[in-house]
């Protein structure tokens, strides 16, 4: 199935995370996207936190050294970056053409977002057209990005002597990719309603769209590393001993042993994840209760907590909304771990730029 707005260049894209910083090189095919190489490096600790880069001249190191290591050739860079400090809202306007939507944004941007227009670079995508009375008007999405994170980034890959062309913001590169696809090889994503949720380290990001559409994106303040801190607070693990106990775990909707710190360990990630879907509720709610006949189809799972055995079990059973562990899409040629590298991927397809 072929992509609108793919770059017929070779890119190499960048997602930059609190834990790990994902890499990608791929281009646009008739048939879609083939990656052909891709490779992940820890983040140092404390140098990359919601959005921000913290230690620009650590994290540029890292990066010079891994891609002359790997004699990485590609100059075109285009980056995935979410954070909670970026602003989005969902306004009506009245229909215009496209390039008028930009004027009425640049003058009127604080009517509808509390803020100083110097301080942010503002995008927007149309999501839909409504009816008030006669008259018709535009849905927009505006993404207000604070700009000393946009030029944070493009500096640094400057100065790494790269070519940065795209800055895209996370949820919108899957939402790029959810659009007309195949999931898994089974599920057809067609004119449905998915909530996203990216299971990460410091956080979870979670976006809902509508028929390739970003309805709602939010973060909520609870990742894995969470869940680590809840079991250390309760058991007397190492690092590593708590690592190792949690590779013997099978499936944690299967609570029978006959070992009790397993079954105490159990409970622990259990109750912790019960407390992320609870404030995950919260935001589906809110779409839900928007307006009437909002559904939420299906839940997609991403991220390192995406590995988690039976977690897509754990989430259908929570809110009763059938869950899947995204592997693949038809229009992706790549052979790793899609559930890492979806922000990367999905950001060579080129939409929303900064």
């Amino acid at each position: 199935m072929k992509l609108p707005f793919l770059s017929s260049k070779k890119i190499l894209s960048l997602d930059i995370g609190s834990y790990e910083i994902k890499l990608v090189e791929g281009k646009s095919s008739k048939n879609g996207i083939v990656i052909d190489n891709y490779f992940s490096i820890p983040t140092p600790e404390n140098s990359y936190i919601d959005g921000e880069i913290l230690d620009k001249d650590l994290i540029y190191y890292i990066l010079k050294q891994e891609i002359n290591n790997r004699r990485i050739k590609t100059k075109y860079v285009h980056l995935s970056i979410n954070s909670s400090l970026i602003i989005t809202r969902e306004v009506i306007i009245p229909k215009v053409e496209e390039e008028e939507i930009k004027n009425i944004l640049q003058y009127q941007i604080e009517d509808y977002i509390p803020m100083n227009p110097k301080d942010y670079i503002v995008q927007f995508k149309i999501i839909g057209s409504i009816y008030e009375g006669d008259i018709e008007k535009l849905n927009i999405l505006i993404i207000a990005i604070p700009r000393n994170i946009v030029e944070s980034h493009f500096k640094l890959i400057k100065d790494l002597e790269l070519n940065p062309l795209v800055l895209d913001y996370q949820p919108n590169c899957l939402a790029k990719l959810i659009k007309n696809n195949i999931l898994n090889q089974v599920y057809s994503t067609n004119n449905l309603t998915y909530a996203t949720v990216d299971l990460g380290y410091n956080s979870t990001k979670i976006a809902i769209i509508e028929d390739g559409n970003i309805m709602v994106s939010r973060i909520v303040d609870m990742g894995m590393k969470h869940i680590d801190q809840n079991i250390l607070n309760f058991c007397d693990y190492s690092i590593r001993e708590l690592e190792e106990r949690k590779a013997e775990i099978g499936n944690i909707n299967c609570m029978e042993s006959e070992d009790s710190d397993y079954e105490i360990l159990l409970k622990l990630i259990k109750n912790s994840l019960e407390d992320l879907n609870d404030k995950i509720e919260m935001i589906f709610r809110y779409y839900l209760t928007r307006e009437i006949g909002n559904e939420i189809h299906g839940i997609l799972l991403y991220g390192g907590g995406s590995q988690i055995v039976g977690i897509s079990d754990f989430f259908t059973n929570y809110f009763n909304i059938p869950s899947v562990i995204i592997q693949s899409f038809d229009n992706i040629e790549f052979h790793g771990e899609i559930y890492k590298y979806i922000n990367s991927i999905g950001a060579i397809i080129r939409s929303i730029e900064v």
